[in-house]
């Protein structure tokens, strides 16, 4: 099924919105200082729930299955510029993925009933560890390629959709301004 909007398959179109509530999610979870001392377990704070959610976005952008969005997968079939920068990413992302999946459904989504099934793979968010720095840089990466996606996507939408205003809209929120308050 194709979008109207777009020309583009359904299933990327619904990719690329997700990608953009990651590059929210990711922007956000950015924004947070995580040093300050408080009285909720770093988990419990807006930080802790951004880092999970966005941590648990990130699995699903390449989740397996047949009724998955994996940008991957989905983006197969047709002419874009980003074949080989996904392919780089998915192999970038494969150490953390079994960890991934376990943050998103002990965690981020689903949940645990107890604190050792909790606690599975919570190890790639260790802040003395290289590896909790790779994975920020995973994130990072990711939304920078997801931002480069988005506006590839937009510009082959239909004009009478306005893209380049909804591209100038997202930008902007993502900036932590909206349209009306301009540039700073």
């Amino acid at each position: 099924m194709r979008d109207q909007e777009s020309g583009q398959r359904e299933d990327v179109t619904i990719s690329v919105e997700r990608m953009i509530r990651f590059c929210y999610l990711a922007q956000m979870q950015f924004e947070y200082a995580h040093g300050d001392t408080r009285a909720l377990p770093i988990h419990l704070t807006q930080f802790g729930t951004l880092v999970f959610e966005t941590a648990s976005f990130l699995y699903s952008l390449f989740e397996e299955g047949q009724n998955a969005i994996n940008l991957l997968t989905v983006w197969q079939g047709f002419d874009h510029p980003f074949g080989e920068e996904l392919q780089n990413y998915v192999t970038r992302l494969a150490p953390f993925k079994d960890k991934l999946r376990l943050v998103r459904n002990r965690i981020g989504f689903h949940g645990s009933l107890n604190r050792g099934h909790e606690r599975a793979g919570l190890g790639i968010f260790d802040v003395e560890s290289s590896r909790a720095r790779d994975f920020a840089h995973l994130v990072r990466d990711m939304q920078q390629l997801c931002l480069r996606m988005i506006a590839w996507y937009m510009k082959g939408m239909d004009s009478s959709t306005r893209p380049a205003e909804m591209w100038e809209e997202f930008v902007a929120e993502m900036q932590g301004r909206s349209r009306t308050q301009g540039s700073a």
